[in-house]
């Protein structure tokens, strides 16, 4: 599975980020167990010598790993996994209403949260606040860290949510 370049040409647009890199593999889901070093040799083989941020994430069925000039998270998750008992131990009552599905505001906690490893990331995921939610079309949607501030990183900051049939995939990026 990849997703179109329509999609990660749309992705770039909205982050704002023209340089960043979507890699993603189905053998890098977490069934595989030798999916790590798989992620780590493709990476090494992207970045070729340079000095730029990484993530990774993967799912039972599919992994992505993403690279980019500035702190960036990364999330994919099956569509289906997310369910409102976890939300609700993760997410303000409001957050949940607000987000266009469980799965967005998940993955959304999540590749904020990566994104936050140079500065002051949170020990756990509810301390994250997500919010102003857009809806771009049927497939995509964009959001922010909403309290930047308490993290001590940049207040500049998007992420897009994209859906495929059966994934929810959350880009994320501090800029400036």
């Amino acid at each position: 599975m990849t997703l179109s370049e329509s999609v990660i040409e749309s992705l770039k647009k909205h982050l704002p980020c023209s340089e960043l890199e979507v890699l993603m593999h189905t053998e890098w889901g977490s069934k595989n167990p030798d999916n790590r070093p798989l992620i780590r040799s493709e990476l090494m083989k992207a970045l070729n010598g340079r000095c730029l941020y990484t993530s990774i994430s993967h799912c039972p069925d599919l992994g992505v790993a993403v690279i980019a000039p500035s702190s960036v998270g990364v999330d994919v998750e099956v569509r289906e996994r997310v369910t409102a008992p976890v939300m609700a131990r993760i997410s303000k009552e409001e957050e949940m209403l607000v987000a266009p599905s469980l799965s967005s505001l998940w993955c959304a906690k999540e590749a904020a949260f990566k994104a936050l490893r140079p500065y002051e990331q949170p020990s756990v995921l509810s301390k994250i606040s997500i919010g102003d939610w857009q809806n771009i079309d049927s497939q995509i949607e964009t959001y922010r860290l909403i309290n930047a501030s308490e993290f001590n990183s940049p207040s500049e900051n998007r992420g897009v949510i994209v859906h495929s049939s059966s994934h929810t995939f959350s880009f994320f990026i501090f800029y400036s």
